[in-house]
């Protein structure tokens, strides 16, 4: 199979050990994701690409989605009570 960027058929798949972590320094308590993909990497300009399978996806989106949740929510209860949250009290 030809490389997507530079042409090239020099691709090799390689086994790897992949940890994802979330950004910055506010994530920095949540969870990294450890996989473990099969990776394609082009020996001619570097490009490399694998794929997820669908657990270690849902995992990505579930912690994501709980991060966004927690970014959102309100700091204290009073900020909650100013937006008019009923479960503020």
């Amino acid at each position: 199979m030809a490389c997507r960027i530079c042409g090239s058929g020099n691709e090799q798949e390689f086994t790897a050990e992949i940890n994802i972590h979330f950004r910055g320094l506010k994530n920095i308590n949540h969870p990294s994701v450890l996989a473990f993909p099969n990776i394609m990497v082009c020996l001619s300009c570097g490009v490399s690409r694998f794929t997820l399978t669908k657990t270690k996806l849902a995992l990505l989106a579930g912690r994501t989605a709980g991060i966004e949740r927690l970014r959102d929510a309100p700091t204290n209860a009073s900020e909650s009570m100013k937006r008019g949250d009923e479960t503020a009290a």
